[in-house]
């Protein structure tokens, strides 16, 4: 009691700074229970505003996604994609409860319930696709994965309809939300004048009353900064802090000197324990390296080709011809793939791996794969970088191929012209843009071969990697040429010159 006596009845600084924090307190919390509440409001409104077209935003999304899922599981029956499916049809069918309003008489709502209708015989259509492709009926999955198709295009319109309503609704709130912000930075800046007058007062009142004694301490602060620890008592303090200050200022001169001495020990120690902490240091960064190296040591690709061998010898001991042949491209392709990029290979060594690639491909992909070869054997001992031509039957198979329902094709063309051989990569895919050949003819790679990686290139190496290749090999830029194939698919084009250049690495 008597501290808090003492605190608003004696001329001290806590007195002033407390009823002035005070005071700014209130206004604070004044300020801020306003703010909170008119930003409650707002966030309520615009919630509500924007709520049903960030859940139709999300439901599109999904409903891509598991159509992806869903056409990948039905051409390749791949457990992956069926997982996939199935967390999607999950989540399709939240949404659909979501939006179950029932019978009701306003429109929006009314549009809803639609969409939770439509969105009903959809996944009763992808299941009934599922359970033909499981029965192997291919004419009938294909005939409900076009009405899936056609479903999803009325879903698409219906979601339209409603962010087209919805826009129309919001922009009137939004109108009115812009009248209310007016006279809410009005409010503002009157909260904010008046904190500012209070402070500008109180920082008169402050600076007038403690300059001056703050003044004297700062000069005694500076004569001990200077090495003078016989300080003369100034009388004349106008706070009691300031009288405790002075007497820390008397205590602090007697003891310096004690201190200083003690700080040059403890840093001379320190400094040695520095010296010894940096050699304990280094040392620990050999051992890391060293256990990195042994770790990395353990991998041996020697290992791993002695493993495929002997799963060959063990395939062929149980007559499993199919996983003989499968283990024998492999083990082909993963010994090509390993060697130093630096290395020249001939072009029949890239046929060859490109075959197979193809091979296992093949496998995965049956009857909707399928590659051709036209070449002049008078080019095969033409001398070029490895690793040239698989990563372009991949980018074919990767963007040619990715929505395509019937056979894919890459033909391989192979003939001399002159003096350069020219190496062809045709596909029958989904053709290619304008604005996209513009940019690849401009060696424009970088987002081309980002989605490449994204969607599973084996190799990671994408054209950027391959033009650059070339072009440092053979000492020349016009290495590379991208083209339509007729109306549908695309071409790539590789100019090889028959004798290597001074250029080439």
């Amino acid at each position: 009691m008597n501290r808090i006596r003492r605190l608003f009845l004696e001329n001290t600084l806590k007195k002033k700074v407390f009823t002035f924090t005070l005071v700014l307190l209130m206004c604070f919390i004044l300020a801020f229970a306003y703010t909170f509440l008119i930003t409650s409001t707002i966030n309520s409104e615009i919630n509500q505003m924007f709520s049903t077209s960030i859940v139709l935003n999300e439901l599109l999304e999904d409903l891509q996604q598991f159509e992806i899922n869903l056409e990948t599981y039905l051409s390749t029956k791949s457990s992956d994609s069926f997982v996939n499916y199935l967390d999607y049809h999950g989540s399709i069918k939240k949404y659909s409860e979501v939006l179950n309003y029932g019978n009701s008489t306003n429109s929006t709502l009314l549009q809803l319930n639609n969409i939770h209708l439509l969105l009903d015989q959809y996944l009763e259509e992808s299941e009934k696709a599922i359970d033909y492709k499981r029965a192997r009926n291919t004419e009938k999955y294909l005939e409900r994965y076009s009405e899936i198709l056609l479903y999803s295009q009325v879903i698409h319109q219906k979601v339209a309809q409603l962010e087209i309503h919805d826009f129309k609704t919001n922009l009137g709130k939004y109108l009115e939300m812009t009248e209310n912000f007016k006279s809410i930075r009005l409010n503002f800046v009157g909260i904010i004048g008046l904190l500012i007058v209070l402070s500008i007062f109180f920082v008169l009142n402050f600076s007038t009353n403690v300059t001056r004694p703050i003044e004297a301490l700062s000069v005694r602060a500076e004569a001990i900064t200077q090495g003078q620890y016989d300080i003369e008592q100034v009388e004349g303090m106008y706070f009691k802090e300031a009288e405790v200050l002075k007497k820390a200022f008397q205590e602090m001169a007697a003891h310096i000197n004690e201190y200083i001495k003690e700080l040059e020990d403890k840093v001379d120690t320190e400094n040695k324990l520095r010296v010894s902490e940096t050699e304990k240091l280094k040392m620990q960064n050999l051992l890391n390296q060293a256990e990195l190296l042994a770790l990395q040591a353990q991998i041996n690709p020697h290992f791993l080709f002695n493993t495929l061998n002997a799963g060959m010898q063990l395939a062929i001991i149980e007559n499993a011809d199919r996983t003989v042949f499968f283990l024998d491209h492999l083990s082909q392709l993963f010994r090509y793939n390993i060697q130093s990029l630096n290395n020249r290979v001939k072009l029949s060594e890239e046929l060859k791996n490109v075959r197979n690639y193809y091979e296992l491909m093949k496998i995965r992909f049956g009857d909707q794969l399928e590659m051709h070869l036209e070449a002049e054997n008078n080019t095969m001992s033409v001398e070029m970088p490895p690793m040239i031509l698989q990563p372009l039957v991949e980018n074919a198979m990767i963007h040619g191929f990715r929505d395509k329902m019937d056979t894919g094709i890459i033909t391989l063309i192979v003939k001399k012209v002159e003096e350069e051989v020219l190496v062809s990569v045709l596909d029958n895919g989904n053709g290619i843009s304008d604005e996209k050949l513009k940019k690849l003819n401009a060696y424009d790679f970088k987002k081309d071969d980002h989605e490449a990686v994204q969607r599973g290139h084996t190799t990671g190496l994408g054209l950027e990697n391959v033009y650059e290749r070339l072009k440092h090999f053979y000492g020349k830029t016009d290495v590379l040429e991208i083209k339509r194939n007729g109306e549908e698919g695309a071409e790539v084009v590789l100019h090889i010159p028959i004798s290597i250049g001074r250029g080439a690495k």
